[in-house]
């Protein structure tokens, strides 16, 4: 079978044709699709990207699980109110408001005559941080106060 050059020809324009059809009418996908917003999506093959802050050295207390200290003691002064933990390894630190405890980047938020309240964070899915409030107790158990809220 033989067909005639100027069938291809035909063929060809036509195909320019739906080509040009299409670019004039974009889909409805294609319309809510932009170059910037493309780009702003993250891959979700690559971990998240975190700014990396200005790295201190981290303290002994960071080295260790929230559920491995043990509160041994408040200790109140005339000024200001410090905590006794201690560590798996037995060394016991004292520890004030602000200063960092536990290994997901955590502070003491809070000391009170029974308790310390700590804030550690933990990172979700997209990258940001989620923070986790956790109470340590004299009499040794520490509960996360977050979870309890969220079960309520």
């Amino acid at each position: 079978m033989r067909t005639h050059p100027c069938s291809f020809l035909a063929l060809a324009l036509l195909g320019l044709g739906f080509a040009a059809q299409a670019a004039n009418n974009p889909s409805p996908v294609d319309s809510l699709l932009t170059e910037d917003m493309i780009a702003s999506l993250r891959d979700p093959f690559q971990a998240p990207l975190v700014a990396i802050q200005n790295e201190r050295q981290k303290t002994e207390l960071e080295a260790f699980s929230l559920k491995d200290l043990k509160l041994n003691g408040v200790i109140t002064g005339p000024k200001k109110t410090r905590a006794m933990v201690t560590a798996p390894n037995g060394k016991s630190f004292f520890v004030g408001s602000g200063e960092p405890i536990g290994q997901r980047d955590g502070h003491v938020a809070s000391i009170n005559p029974d308790a310390i309240r700590i804030v550690e964070y933990e990172m979700n899915s997209s990258g940001k941080k989620i923070p986790e409030t956790f109470e340590m107790r004299l009499s040794g158990e520490t509960v996360s106060l977050t979870k309890k809220r969220e079960e309520e």
